[in-house]
Formats: structure tokens, C-alpha cells, sequence
């Protein structure tokens, strides 16, 4: 039985979507109304975990210390952004995928040094379009 706790982030971002390998006319085909300059309410649900036998006072983390590790390295960082722009993203298609890649990149390091595992991310772009990562599941981490 493993035990998590989800948190909800949400931020207003920009961007288009835009392949440079494809002619004008692929990528109005492609990404339709998504070629040109348009913004999201991102929604991010962040899933974390900790080993049982580590609970310190029943709690895996402290809602507020994941608020202040999430605000300070994604949300400060894309809301209110153009993300194209983003040093981390300007050679990518700034898709839902690759952006919860990025968002994986940015915390699962700073929160495994605190003993917290990163179970899982939820990244709404739309209330009905969304992209979900998770840790696999391998027999070193059952």
C-alpha cells in the first residue's frame, strides 16, 4: 500500500505551436489554431510520496513546503510567460508532453533530496485535455 498527496497549481501561460521542419501550410494542418499566438490556464497536479516507515507526524510533506517548491521553480517561472521562450523548451514543441517532461526535470531531483518521491504529474491545458506522467514501476522502487 503506498500512500500520496496531490496538490493543484495553476498559471496562465502563452505559446504557438510550430514545427520549422514543416511549410506554413503543414503546420496550419497539423496544429490548427495552435500555429498561432494563443494562452492556457494550466492546471498541474503534483502526486508525491514518501516510504511509511519515514512519515514524520503521519504527514509525507507539508501541503505548504510542496506550494513553496512548486510556486518557486514552475509557477514563477511559465505564469504569466511566453514559454516558447523558455531556455528549456525553445528547441521543442511546447506541447503538453514536453512540457510535463520539463516540469518532471525541474523537481523529481529537488524533491528526492528531501526523501519525497514524485509519483505522479497531471497538466491540464485545457479543462479537457491534459497529459499525464508517472514513475514507473519497476521491482526496485515495489
Amino acid at each position: 500500500m503506498i500512500r500520496t498527496i496531490t496538490k493543484e497549481f495553476t498559471w496562465e501561460s502563452a505559446h504557438i505551436l510550430h514545427d520549422n521542419n514543416l511549410s506554413p501550410e503543414e503546420n496550419e494542418t497539423v496544429f490548427g489554431a495552435c500555429n498561432r499566438l494563443h494562452g492556457h490556464t494550466y492546471t498541474l497536479y503534483v502526486t508525491i510520496s514518501k516510504p511509511n516507515n519515514s512519515l514524520e507526524n503521519g504527514m509525507i510533506m507539508n501541503f505548504k513546503d510542496l506550494k513553496k517548491i512548486v510556486n518557486s521553480l514552475i509557477v514563477d517561472r511559465f505564469d504569466h510567460h511566453y514559454i516558447n521562450d523558455d531556455e528549456l523548451l525553445k528547441d521543442k514543441l511546447t506541447t503538453c508532453e514536453n512540457q510535463v517532461a520539463l516540469i518532471w526535470a525541474l523537481l523529481d531531483d529537488i524533491l528526492l533530496d528531501q526523501g519525497i518521491v514524485l509519483e505522479e504529474l497531471k497538466l491540464y491545458e485545457t479543462k479537457t485535455s491534459f497529459c499525464t506522467l508517472k514513475r514507473e514501476v519497476t521491482n526496485e522502487n515495489m
